[in-house]
């Protein structure tokens, strides 16, 4: 039986114990290497300081223990002794939330999730307040997936204002779905679903136009302030097909800070259909899902960039949708990009060049390079690449400048004067 004056001393000894153990610090304590201290003469010096040798790491040549506070600085001054570190605490790289899955309508629409567009989604980039003219053949402005980025247009086929897609296909719809079908949890979905799209209606029912209402349908998206014109439409790169006029419009639109964008054409000939081929203009090749140039898309020098061509699912007239290949279906996924571009960035632009010339050297510094190394005549700078986040749409245009352009003059001639290619 313990007696009192015993429990009382042994109380005393577990308060005192606690005490001393509460000023105590795990630390880590570091020996300098040529030390001439042994093993035990290590641990006695620790054990002298009050320390608690927890564990040896001779590999290191350190010693995890608990020591007294008050010890700790004189353990420092030690000629032996490198350091004595707190103890600290690491912890897990906190793990980001996993990705949503991509919706059914990204999945639908493949050569949209291809380049990206989810991902720009994700982080609010959808192209709102961009104006995209859509020369084509019309738009079905009642489509679920089209009637709330509608924002109006002109029939110059027909000579009247309304520019309904009337083309036993629905060309013109299709390619409008490629570049802004909403997100609205049915059907497809566009690059970029809160892009504004105009329809100008400058081919009729058989698909085919003239060159004064391409000419009318140019100077209207100038007049009312486009900042996309996207022609999936052309005629052959020969002499005979060639247009002053339509030339001199495209200068126009350019000058006036509209970006072009048009197809290359579906004739697998190494030359780029006209308007693409115009200087002001991103000419674009079509791949397939292997990322492969499609069996049926045009190529050439004038090539700028490449984009999904192949079984392309869209919306078309009626409510419906439809799968297409073509280089018309290739040339909204950049149309598309672009209006990410615009309406996520006011400082594309710089001294040196104009909105066009800044955007297409953004788009093609970014492209994912395919077939051979640097510009090609198959892929142009490359697969076209959907900004990820806002902070991706500021990159310094000159990081890696010396592969793709040797200066901001280079840049200048390259991305307008083409003549010579």
């Amino acid at each position: 039986m313990i007696r009192p004056v015993q429990l009382l001393t042994l109380l005393l000894l577990i308060v005192l114990s606690n005490t001393a153990q509460a000023g105590d610090k795990k630390v880590i304590i570091g020996f300098r290497q040529g030390s001439e201290l042994n093993e035990q003469e290590k641990h006695d010096k620790v054990q002298r300081a009050g320390g608690r040798i927890k564990r040896v790491h001779l590999a290191t040549n350190t010693m995890v223990a608990h020591l007294p506070e008050v010890e700790i600085d004189n353990l420092k001054k030690d000629p032996h002794v490198a350091y004595v570190e707190e103890d600290r605490v690491f912890r897990i790289t906190e793990p980001l939330p996993a990705l949503t899955p991509p919706s059914a309508e990204y999945i639908e629409s493949w050569g949209v999730l291809h380049i990206g567009a989810d991902f720009a989604a994700m982080n609010g980039i959808k192209g709102a307040g961009v104006k995209v003219a859509i020369l084509d053949s019309g738009i079905d402005y009642n489509h679920p997936d089209l009637k709330d980025n509608y924002k109006g247009g002109y029939n110059f086929a027909y000579d009247n204002n309304d520019p309904f897609d009337d083309t036993r296909i629905g060309h013109g719809t299709h390619v409008a779905g490629i570049i802004a079908a909403r997100d609205n949890g049915t059907g497809v979905v566009g690059v970029a679903p809160e892009a504004s799209i105009y329809a100008v209606k400058v081919l009729n029912g058989g698909m085919m136009g003239s060159t004064s209402d391409i000419l009318a349908g140019i100077e209207w998206a100038i007049t009312n302030k486009m900042n996309i014109i996207n022609m999936s439409f052309g005629v052959p790169f020969d002499p005979m097909y060639y247009s002053q006029a339509v030339e001199d419009a495209c200068n126009k639109a350019y000058k006036a800070g509209i970006i072009l964008v048009a197809a290359t054409g579906n004739s697998r000939q190494p030359n780029v259909d006209y308007p693409a081929a115009f200087n002001s203009v991103i000419a674009v090749s079509a791949t397939a899902k292997d990322d492969t140039l499609a069996l049926f898309s045009n190529y050439g020098t004038k090539v700028e960039l490449a984009a999904p061509g192949v079984d392309i699912k869209s919306t078309v007239p009626g409510g419906g949708y439809a799968i297409l290949n073509g280089t018309s279906q290739a040339a909204p996924h950049v149309s598309g990009v672009v209006a990410l571009i615009l309406s996520s960035s006011n400082k594309v632009g710089n001294r040196n060049m104009n909105i066009v010339d800044a955007v297409r050297r953004r788009l093609d510094l970014t492209a994912h390079d395919l077939g051979d190394p640097g510009k090609d005549i198959y892929f142009g700078y490359g697969l076209i690449e959907a900004p990820k986040d806002k902070k991706a749409l500021h990159i310094r245009l000159n990081m890696h400048s010396q592969e793709r352009y040797a200066d901001d003059h280079e840049v200048e001639t390259r991305l307008f004067n083409r003549r010579e290619q």
